[in-house]
């Protein structure tokens, strides 16, 4: 384990060594002065730790570009997600629709099916071992169904299992394989589409299929496949982490279970624990001209990373900022990211855990860890801080 100056001598996002002491090295990056933090290892990067420099960076799209948004690269494309401007905005113009909250809502139906599914599982582990694993038993399954029935919208069985199946791997394992198979379980779907009538559908797929995009022309077979792979890649892991990350502070404060009691928690609280623990812990950026963002000069081809999880704890734009406060006034958060680039499956993300805890919270009550204060794992990479694993016990809510 490597102590915090250690780290800020060779800061590497992706070490397990590091991780331990990783919180305690971008505070002292931020509150000293090497608030851009370099690292030696895969080809070399700046860490931007600070709200402003962050937010800065995120905004100057033509500076910065997101053509190589991974520190360590992606085995597919990810369009829109690494796309630069102005080709990215035509991606977002004809997508936005479809994730919007509005929109989203036709499925509310579906994603509660889902939900009470799950529970009666969980009812009969907690029958027989008195305890069930949030993350594996509930988040990964909820989300990944939920991504499946949205982006696929389809009601093949067969085809819904598959993609599940692949998402559920993709989550777990991160490997090529998992990625490739999702890949070709979408290029299956959008054939099917294009085979059809797909000016007649409304939704993703149908709308991958007739869009055109720069001055009218259709998009390539590998745009629209890095389409569906980045609504699912980004998807599956997100909303999975947030989940589990709120499952974790429902088991381990007793005061956390009344907050997501009221209706509209999500409109309120759910921001703080995205602030706290952004399930995206940070992105890259390539430099494409030579540019200073508060003092520090980079050079045209400088790799930068924008580290969300650090400006969401910058001290000086949230007061207590390593504690989960609600109700607190301060800055918004960039869980979210900021500018362009900002997630389009927000409001999914946004509806998928407002819908999930209620099903949970109508079937269950007082949640507690079976180990109370024991510290649980975390990821190594970009979702660091999420946490990879919550045993859990609670009472069946009796019916009122």
């Amino acid at each position: 384990m490597k102590s915090a100056d250690d780290i800020l001598k060779s800061i590497d996002l992706h070490d397990p060594e590091q991780l331990p002491n990783m919180f305690e090295a971008l505070h002292k990056a931020r509150e000293g002065g090497c608030p851009f933090p370099h690292a030696e290892v895969d080809g070399g990067y700046y860490v931007a730790t600070r709200y402003d420099d962050v937010k800065a960076i995120a905004e100057q799209p033509n500076v910065f570009s997101s053509a190589d948004p991974a520190v360590r690269g992606l085995p597919v494309s990810l369009a829109p997600l690494d796309l630069d401007p102005p080709l990215h905005r035509d991606f977002r113009k004809f997508l936005n629709k479809y994730f919007s909250r509005n929109y989203l809502l036709r499925y509310e139906p579906d994603l509660r099916r889902i939900g009470v599914d799950l529970v009666e599982k969980i009812k009969e582990k907690l029958a027989t071992d008195g305890q069930f694993e949030f993350v594996r038993d509930f988040a990964i399954p909820f989300t990944s169904a939920a991504l499946a029935r949205v982006v696929f919208a389809t009601d093949d069985a067969n085809v819904t299992a598959r993609a599940v199946e692949a998402v559920e791997k993709a989550a777990t394992e991160a490997t090529p394989e998992a990625f490739f198979e999702i890949a070709m379980i979408a290029g299956e779907l959008l054939a099917e589409v294009e085979a059809g009538n797909p000016e007649e559908r409304d939704d993703v797929l149908g709308a991958l299929v007739t869009a055109t995009v720069e001055d009218g022309r259709p998009l390539t077979d590998g745009e629209r496949l890095g389409v569906v792979s980045a609504l699912l890649a980004g998807g599956l892991d997100t909303t999975r982490s947030a989940m589990s990350n709120i499952g974790y502070h429902l088991a381990a404060n007793p005061n956390v279970e009344d907050r997501l009691r009221d209706p509209d928690w999500w409109k309120s609280d759910l921001d703080e624990f995205l602030r706290l623990e952004p399930t995206v812990s940070f992105m890259a950026r390539t430099v494409t001209e030579d540019v200073t963002v508060n003092g520090q000069e980079f050079a045209k081809g400088d790799r930068v990373v924008l580290h969300y999880l650090s400006a969401n704890r910058d001290q000086s734009h949230f007061d207590d900022a390593d504690e989960l406060v609600f109700d607190r006034l301060s800055s918004p958060h960039v869980a979210f990211g900021v500018g362009i680039h900002r997630c389009l499956g927000s409001h999914f993300a946004r509806l998928q855990l407002d819908i999930a805890f209620d099903v949970l919270l109508d079937a269950f009550e007082k949640f507690e860890l079976v180990t109370p204060g024991e510290s649980v794992s975390r990821q190594v990479g970009i979702s660091y801080s999420s946490v990879e694993s919550v045993l859990v016990k609670c009472s069946i809510r009796s019916a009122e």
